[in-house]
């Protein structure tokens, strides 16, 4: 089979970034991530690392033998060769018309050849798009992002230093001796705070005040004061426990792992995307070289024709064969266009730096469709497709979020009923070290002991925050059962067209057969070209065109249909052989 996978991993940094992993070519990203990687071709379409995990496996050889579907569809360069050699022999034996059929070809499939040429097959451009793509590469900052918001979410815990200073200087009239009408006052507190997980507030600080006044009776001036203060402030009902203050830590910790998924279904989209655009465009170019033998047979019959206008071909049959020509000539440059698309659209997904869309490269595909039948299980496939899909994953860790929005909310709801207990030592003195010294001999405490209750009236405001909280849980839980539904049916359909689309390749490559032998017999059969003889060998070839286009594109859906199964089932990486997987190393 010409499917072929890529040897890489994907490894997800542990604070910073990803790892596409494989062996040699390196390519750092903008936020820290590496990808790394040498591009192996291995086993067939869906026969994937982990093989217990895969119910889908190859059955008996193609029905259709490919070298006569190469022949009906070739590739413009072979096709080019054999109208090279054809026209050779044709101008060596004198048979002008068939030199004139093999020089129309030739220029009708030099249409979308370009300077500049690129040999690619299907696993060097899944490579170059995991190195070069900018929607993987757009899509690796999301994981880092969101570690960065789960250290923000951890940080609540982390001890505070503060250091308040305070500096007063009051010169002021009074009305009597006993009080100061100048007051100089300096206080200096530092300390250390923290938040336990239980919703606690302990701390603990050191403060020295020192008071100068106009006072004559003081008799310490300026006077000293100092202390050393611990202090636990306990939520007894609101912002109460282990859960809810780490809620936040674990809302973080499942968006990470969001993101994870995120990242993988980007990757997972991405290679889809190249794989079909590879394909698409081995389908235009063929597609080309079909439109140019109907178009060279149709211009010949043409001239033919008008060659004849004065004998036996009147101007109404000449008009309706040069209508059906100009609708040719104009179908042709509009299958030029789409070969012309299919790279451009190639281009882009890939984003390699030695290719880009300002460049005329002409992409020339080296691999040709698998027509090897796959068989699967429906059932199998979906039970796969359930557990393995990523949005599913996303969306159980959304409803996983929801309900611990309606914990907080609920905890929220409850009245304010804070414990604080606080413990000082205390010391007086005329100057900061002696008032330290009085401290450190514990001779002065104080206790205290406080309660604060805080009831909201009505308490709507949070009632109404708890039934958001509810509601959108239940609708996170009927979105999580509706991406059920839809897994399976994009299981069974993507099932349900890989066994249509190959039914389909037997069906049109007989379809194509018979056209082929239909032209020939006409051809051969022609005791003379009258109109009429040409008219149906015209719509014989039209016929055999239009069933040479049924083949290939039921070749090139019958493909993209395996990697749509895979995809379905969330095993398209696995089927590509790229992990994702944590970097230990980190």
């Amino acid at each position: 089979m010409v499917h072929r996978t890529v040897a890489l991993t994907v490894a997800a940094l542990a604070l910073s970034g990803l790892i596409i992993d494989g062996g040699q070519a390196q390519a750092a990203l903008p936020n820290g991530y590496l990808i790394t990687g040498a591009p192996t071709a291995l086993a067939p379409a869906l026969q994937q690392a982990g093989q217990e995990e895969s119910t889908a496996g190859e059955a008996d050889d193609a029905l259709v033998p490919q070298s006569r579907l190469a022949w009906h569809v070739p590739d413009p360069q072979a096709s080019r060769e054999e109208a090279l050699k054809k026209l050779e022999e044709a101008v060596r034996d004198g048979e002008r018309a068939a030199a004139a059929y093999g020089t129309r070809v030739i220029d009708r499939v030099d249409v979308i050849h370009r300077p500049e040429q690129l040999d690619l097959s299907l696993e060097d451009a899944l490579r170059r798009a995991l190195d070069n793509s900018y929607a993987i590469e757009t899509a690796a900052y999301s994981p880092a992002i969101e570690t960065a918001r789960v250290v923000e979410a951890e940080a609540v815990f982390d001890a505070l230093f503060y250091t308040n200073v305070i500096k007063n200087i009051q010169d002021k009239p009074v009305g009597s001796d006993l009080a100061s009408s100048y007051v100089n006052y300096f206080d200096l507190r530092s300390g250390v705070r923290k938040l336990l997980p239980t919703g606690m507030q302990v701390g603990a600080s050191y403060g020295v005040k020192r008071t100068y006044t106009s006072i004559v009776f003081q008799q310490i001036n300026p006077e000293y004061f100092s202390d050393i203060t611990l202090e636990m402030r306990q939520p007894l009902l609101r912002g109460f426990g282990i859960d809810y203050n780490r809620s936040l830590i674990v809302i973080a910790k499942n968006n990470r792992l969001i993101s994870d998924y995120a990242f993988r279904r980007q990757v997972r989209d991405t290679l889809r995307q190249v794989e079909e655009a590879y394909w698409r465009l081995v389908q235009a170019r063929r597609d080309v070289v079909v439109t140019a033998r109907l178009l060279a047979g149709f211009e010949a019959i043409y001239e033919y024709l008008e060659a004849r206008r004065d004998f036996d071909v009147i101007p109404v049959q000449l008009a309706a064969t040069k209508a059906n020509l100009e609708s040719a000539r104009w179908d042709f440059v509009r299958r030029c266009a789409n070969v012309f698309d299919a790279e451009d659209q190639l281009t882009a997904s890939m984003n390699a730096p030695d290719i880009n869309l300002a460049d005329a490269v002409e992409i020339i595909p080296l691999d040709f469709p698998s027509l090897s039948r796959i068989v699967v299980d429906p059932l199998a496939e979906v039970q796969v497709g359930l557990d393995h899909r990523p949005e599913i994953k996303e969306d159980e860790l959304n409803v996983a979020n929801a309900k611990i929005a309606v914990g907080r909310a609920k905890n929220e709801e409850l009245p304010k009923l804070d414990l604080t207990f606080r413990y000082m030592i205390d010391g007086l003195a005329g100057n900061a070290d002696k008032a330290f010294d009085e401290v450190s001999r514990n001779k002065y405490s104080e206790y205290y002991v406080g309660v604060d209750l805080e009831v909201p009236i009505g308490n709507r405001g949070p009632r109404a925050a708890t039934k958001r909280a509810k509601l959108q849980h239940d609708q996170a839980v009927s979105r999580l059962k509706l991406r059920f539904e839809e897994v399976i049916l994009d299981v069974n359909m993507a099932v349900r067209e890989l066994s249509t689309t190959y039914e389909q390749i037997a069906s049109s490559f007989e379809a194509a057969e018979a056209r082929e032998r239909e032209v020939e017999s006409i051809v051969a059969r022609a005791e003379r070209m009258d109109i009429n003889t040409l008219t149906n060998e015209l719509n014989a070839r039209q016929s055999l065109a239009a069933a040479r286009r049924a083949m290939l594109a039921a070749v090139v859906d019958y493909n993209i249909a395996i990697i749509d199964l895979e995809r379905a089932k969330g095993t398209l990486l696995r089927h590509y052989n790229v992990a994702v997987a944590p970097n230990e190393g980190e």
